[in-house]
């Protein structure tokens, strides 16, 4: 079983942090949400590095701004859809229900 944020090290959060922040750049943006979630209980401890609050700090900036991509890109998408022919066709996702 994985032991609470709050009995970590200081350089467990720090290397959990990282891993976070860094595994938000391959397409998971939630891994950002989360990293502010997960640390956000220890952001005012002592012994915690900078580093550690500089994580929370760009995974709450990059999730906003992601955020606001997908929004973007959803308006666009549902609005422009069918003028696009084809290239909409091949990017929407039709589930057929049969008999």
């Amino acid at each position: 079983m994985a032991k609470p944020i709050e009995k970590m090290s200081p350089d467990e959060i720090l290397t959990s942090s990282k891993k976070l922040f860094f595994g938000g750049f391959a397409l998971l943006p939630m891994l950002w949400v989360y990293n502010i979630l997960y640390v956000w209980p220890v952001r005012n401890r002592g012994d915690l590095s900078p580093r550690v609050r500089q994580y929370m700090l760009l995974s709450g900036i990059l999730s906003v701004l992601m955020f606001i991509v997908f929004s973007v890109w959803f308006g666009i998408f549902i609005n422009y859809r069918l003028n696009w022919g084809v290239l909409g066709d091949t990017l929407t996702v039709v589930l057929v229900k049969g008999d």
